[in-house]
């Protein structure tokens, strides 16, 4: 392998990321050039230098006001709520609606109701004949006549 070849590799070589032959001919070409020792000692210096280094966020991202103030407003009725009520005065609304259903609930299943009125229709009768015309042969004659 020739320099060319080998310092785009240099990094992967430092981090053990190639496997097999490649490994070994960038290792045998370290040996014999200085140029590239050299380069690869470089990039491992910058590397660690570089791994170092805190990650920093930038302080005002545009990006994430503009999409503050761009989101459509949730309207959240019981967050409203809870913060107009104490907390007592909730726990006192809240009981009062429950034993208010509860009862209505109650006064429904134990009050008696009439039965439901059963309407009697009359039968519904149908009628066969073997007269296909059903009665109205006059008709159909008068009718093939006029053609």
């Amino acid at each position: 392998m020739n320099c060319e070849q080998v310092q785009p590799n240099l990094l992967d070589y430092s981090r053990k990321l190639l496997k097999g032959p490649e490994y070994e001919e960038i290792r045998d070409h370290l040996g014999s050039c200085a140029e590239c020792a050299a380069v690869l000692k470089e990039e491992i210096e910058f590397s660690r230098r570089l791994s170092s280094m805190p990650d920093e966020q930038p302080y005002h991202d545009v990006w994430a006001l503009i999409r503050s103030r761009t989101r459509p407003k949730r309207v959240r009725p019981l967050v409203w709520l809870h913060s107009l009520v104490a907390t007592n005065l909730r726990r006192a609304a809240t009981t009062t609606i429950a034993v208010a259903v509860l009862g209505f609930a109650f006064y429904n299943t134990t009050t008696v109701s009439p039965p439901p009125q059963v309407i009697q229709k009359p039968p519904v009768v149908a009628v066969y004949s073997d007269d296909p015309l059903g009665g109205h042969t006059d008709a159909v004659i008068d009718s093939i006549d006029e053609m």
